[in-house]
């Protein structure tokens, strides 16, 4: 797909957020694919349990998700409802986390989520985004971080969203664990022949991240031409 960007990576690697600044350097929209899945979490918010999995997947079937950017942020639209601000509730989130496991519903919502990159030009960001969303994307990029860096990221915004936060120590625990069961996946989409790295340290903010990846997409002779000159100018190792 020409006019499509994929953006992969682990928890906290700042896809989100430079999806969305990317998005508007090019004047294309940020499909957030994990903004999905909560919206059709906040659906079935109500069902009982045992009826939950098949109403979710209703409610992927049969929902139109429409993505905005308003007053500076991402926007998500079901059904012209704008339930940005409900699925943003840290209540939400455990939820979504039970109906993501669903592989009827992730069947449905990667076929919606296809069918919003195609409708289009797109930067679509989200696991497996370099390798079963939009595995035929012009751009790919893996954003990555130090797990320090990420994990701080993380647990500063779990401070914020919720009032039975966890220490630091216990969050990370988790983090590790959510590292380990991602690092099959993330492996396959890391050694894609087309894919390009990004190394997010957390000392650019999302703004000047998206600009380098813009770079890359539209004007990647500069980038060519520039990473030659800094090879030339690289320091040699005394091997003497």
């Amino acid at each position: 797909m020409e006019d499509v960007v994929s953006i992969d990576g682990p928890i906290g690697s700042g896809k989100s957020s430079v999806a969305f600044e990317l998005s508007r350097l090019l004047g294309w929209t940020c499909i957030s694919t994990g903004l999905m899945y909560r919206a059709v979490a906040l659906k079935v918010r109500d069902v009982e349990r045992r009826e939950r999995a098949a109403a979710a997947c209703e409610a992927a079937r049969t929902s139109r998700f429409t993505f905005s950017s308003a007053h500076g942020s991402l926007r998500l639209h079901v059904d012209d409802v704008d339930v940005t601000d409900d699925i943003s509730d840290p209540v939400v989130l455990p939820l979504t986390s039970e109906v993501a496991q669903d592989p009827d519903l992730r069947a449905l919502l990667l076929r919606r989520q296809r069918e919003l990159a195609r409708s289009r030009p797109s930067v679509v960001e989200g696991r497996d985004a370099n390798t079963l969303i939009v595995p035929d994307a012009r751009w790919k990029f893996f954003l990555d971080a130090p797990p320090e860096v990420r994990y701080r990221r993380l647990h500063d915004v779990h401070l914020l969203s919720t009032d039975s936060a966890l220490g630091y120590a216990d969050f990370v625990r988790g983090m590790r664990l959510v590292d380990e069961r991602d690092r099959s996946r993330l492996d396959e989409s890391r050694r894609l022949a087309d894919v390009i790295h990004h190394e997010n340290f957390a000392g650019l903010s999302a703004s000047q991240d998206a600009m380098i990846l813009y770079y890359y997409i539209c004007r990647p002779a500069e980038i060519r031409r520039n990473s030659s000159i800094l090879r030339t100018m690289a320091v040699p190792t005394d091997t003497s």
